[in-house]
């Protein structure tokens, strides 16, 4: 079955996939640990009609995915979105909303009394710590709604531990009584809103965290984070996938971009790089390494109005000339090449050719490029091939297939 917002066909208390006969129930709890930890492509098997519960937290999930590794993969990279978009509920007032932006951020905010389930409102973005912050948030349910189930005779293959009750309301004694052959050991009695006692909150906004744990998982259909501001009042499963079918019809292109936290902490700066390569300024294009594996590195430039070249290029309409691009991608990709020699200061490389070049868009003062190269074969005998992109923002703006030579400097 192929994720998708359309495969959603139940969203009573879980999110139920379905494709012809074949159903799967309670996705979104893995599903929010993968997309929380930045994981966009797996192959999931399951061999029943339904993920395990476990504590009712994506925790679980975050520790297998922990034991058994993961590959960096550079920059995030998402969907543009069109326009922005709302969703509503009449019949539980809800309602959700996407705007475009720069960078993914999201913000539940609860309909229910802050006495009971302490703050109502958590926020995420992709740069925040998913695993410590959002997954360990375990699902909750309100007494008052909890009671009327027990009464009836319902839950009774509910396990201790798989989730929090909250008490939203003063108990009667016959409501106490439910309470305890629910969880077949005795309680203390109290009028204090809050956690029950055998299911105390492990942070102080759980349930506002275990939403956005919900939200995630539900938005997670969409195959990759959206550039937008995220905000839903009263989330539920139901307004979760509305949104996010919403939001497929209105991406800009399904084609993935980079996202880039202006915040984060580069790889390289300026002087590491001048360590490894030959160039100065104003010769030297590129300001910051963001990422490096084995096969691509994802590099930046901020341009100026004080680069030289817009002394003439062209004069009250500065434009950064295409080739100075196509530079500043050679040199981020001189990175990676001369990244697997042990001496990278002792080494030159050289263009032979460049095909399949194109331009997009143009470039001018005030714009932050950003490269991304991408070894197309292994190295071999000094040859290096890599695919090229430059962008700004989320656009675009030049692409080229690339050959060079690394050599001795003799």
């Amino acid at each position: 079955m192929t994720l998708h917002p359309g495969r959603v066909s139940e969203t009573d208390r879980c999110t139920t996939l379905s494709d012809g006969p074949v159903a799967v129930h309670t996705a979104e709890h893995l599903l929010s640990a993968l997309f929380g930890l930045g994981i966009l492509d797996a192959e999931i098997h399951c061999t029943a009609p339904e993920l395990p519960i476990l504590d009712g937290s994506a925790q679980p999930w975050v520790d297998l995915v922990t034991k058994v590794g993961r590959h960096p993969v550079g920059p995030l990279r998402g969907y543009a979105l069109r326009s922005a978009v709302r969703v509503e509920d009449p019949e539980t007032g809800a309602w959700a909303e996407a705007t475009p932006s720069l960078l993914p951020h999201y913000r539940v905010t609860l309909s229910h009394e802050a006495e009971a389930v302490g703050p109502t409102s958590f926020e995420f973005s992709h740069s925040d710590d998913y695993a410590h912050r959002v997954a360990p948030a375990r699902t909750f349910t309100l007494v008052s709604h909890l009671l009327p189930m027990i009464h009836r005779g319902l839950l009774q293959g509910a396990q201790e531990g798989s989730g929090i009750v909250v008490i939203d309301r003063d108990l009667s004694e016959d409501d106490w009584s439910a309470l305890e052959h629910f969880n077949k050991q005795p309680l203390e009695r109290g009028n204090a809103l809050g956690a029950l006692p055998l299911t105390p909150f492990r942070m102080a906004a759980e349930p506002a965290a275990h939403k956005m744990l919900d939200v995630l998982g539900d938005l997670a259909l969409i195959g990759r984070p959206v550039a937008a501001n995220i905000r839903i009042f009263k989330p539920g499963h139901r307004i979760n996938t509305l949104l996010a079918q919403c939001i497929m019809e209105q991406l800009d292109s399904a084609n993935p971009v980079p996202f880039f936290d202006p915040n984060e902490v580069p790889l390289m700066d300026a002087t590491k790089i001048m360590s490894i390569l030959p160039h100065r300024p104003p010769f030297m294009l590129v300001d910051k390494i963001h990422s490096m594996s084995e096969s691509e590195v994802w590099g930046s430039k901020a341009v100026t109005m004080n680069e030289p070249y817009f002394l003439g290029h062209f004069p009250g309409a500065p434009v950064m000339p295409g080739v100075l691009q196509l530079e500043a991608m050679a040199q981020v990709g001189g990175i990676l090449a001369l990244s697997t020699v042990p001496d990278p200061e002792n080494y030159l490389t050289y263009f032979l050719k460049m095909d399949e070049v194109k331009f997009k868009n143009k470039v001018g003062p005030g714009d932050t490029l950003y490269f991304h190269l991408t070894l197309t074969q292994p190295i071999r005998r000094g040859i290096v091939v890599m695919r090229g992109a430059a962008y700004v923002g989320q656009k675009l703006v030049s692409e080229g297939l690339f050959t060079a030579l690394i050599t001795k400097d003799k």
